[in-house]
């Protein structure tokens, strides 16, 4: 067995702190040293549950170990800045879920103790880790599709309001924009290569979370009384070189799809879902061609999101999700929000910190 070269922490020990740790687990030179939960007793269950020795009612007790290299933060949107800036002032390095923050100044402030404390600090934005993304990401970088100057991007579901923290505005601070939003809207980016947002326009709503009963046959995570938060929202964005963008992301509807994602270069076209597809002139005809390269398992995107954070750490090299590449995302919703707050006037947006 290899030795333990890093010791983490996990604050949250819920649902995702375990997927983290699972992912964790599969590394010998990572050990998992210590959880915390807000909730009395709830570290001490998951401690106990998976050999962790050491548990805590608080990420502060936990983040003042000297032990500890890194810390994940699991927790809900709404409180994860105030664990990932007392670690990074802390001096340890941190991956927090996605979306960076519920609040735009919250995510500002945890770059900026990135910077400030020279730590890592890393979105947990599986999807950057899957086959498909990473293959149309090389596309892209091969210049085959030439300048990007338009991309759609969807994430949706036709039932699939989840429930939990995940519907208050109290914990999760968004719905759907952030929640399944996140991973389109950061696909696009990268694959645009992150041009600066100028203006945002568009709309939030809820409609079917607040109606009926449930639909037979489908099972309703949530209770329709506690969602506050958009089931649905749209938005078009412009940015400082030219190009365009669509977001739609959909808890619930009453349709089977809402579009596909894809991105449009002067010299190609390229489609993610359902099937990565690149379009071209080539050989004098129109070519359609499949890649064959399907989305990876979500269990394999934790372990190599989790295996990228501890080798950029190992090596002293960049975050493999740059934390201002995240939180353009947060800027991109938080326009959204705005202008559905005011009609769906397009409003003026800006990065807060500049690039690195």
């Amino acid at each position: 067995m290899s030795p333990v070269s890093f010791r983490a922490g996990i604050v949250g020990a819920g649902g995702i702190a375990r997927a983290h740790l699972r992912a964790l687990q599969t590394l010998d030179h990572v050990e998992v040293a210590a959880v915390a939960d807000v909730v009395p007793g709830k570290a001490r269950e998951m401690a106990d549950l998976y050999g962790i020795p050491q548990a805590f009612d608080s990420h502060r007790d936990l983040v003042a170990q000297d032990n500890l290299d890194a810390v994940h933060v699991c927790t809900f949107n709404q409180a994860h800045r105030d664990p990932t800036v007392d670690a990074l002032n802390a001096g340890k390095h941190v991956m927090v879920e996605k979306p960076m923050a519920a609040r735009l100044d919250h995510a500002t402030d945890m770059v900026k103790a990135s910077r400030d404390n020279d730590r890592l600090l890393m979105c947990a934005i599986k999807t950057r880790f899957s086959d498909d993304l990473m293959t149309a990401r090389e596309v892209v970088e091969s210049g085959d599709l030439g300048d990007i100057y338009y991309a759609e991007t969807v994430a949706q579901r036709r039932r699939g309001i989840p429930g939990r923290t995940f519907i208050s505005e109290k914990t999760a601070g968004f719905g759907a924009t952030a929640d399944i939003g996140v991973y389109a809207l950061d696909a696009v980016l990268w694959l645009m290569d992150h041009p600066q947002p100028v203006s945002v326009s568009g709309m939030t709503l809820t409609h079917i979370g607040h109606g009926g009963p449930p639909t037979r046959g489908v099972h309703w995570q949530w209770d329709p009384a506690q969602l506050d938060v958009e089931e649905f929202g749209a938005g078009w964005v412009r940015f400082d070189n030219g190009a365009a963008m669509v977001i739609k992301s959909v808890w619930a509807m009453h349709m089977d799809s809402v579009g596909e994602t894809f991105v449009l270069g002067r010299e190609g076209g390229l489609r993610l879902t359902p099937e990565l597809t690149v379009f071209r002139d080539s050989w004098g005809v129109l070519s359609d061609i499949r890649l064959g390269v399907e989305a990876s398992h979500q269990h394999v995107q934790f372990q190599r999101e989790c295996e990228a954070f501890y080798a950029a750490i190992e090596s002293g090299g960049p975050s493999p999700i740059d934390p201002w590449q995240a939180l353009m995302t947060n800027v991109i919703i938080q326009g959204l929000l705005d202008s559905s707050r005011q009609g769906g006037r397009e409003v003026p947006v800006s990065m807060p910190l500049p690039p690195p």
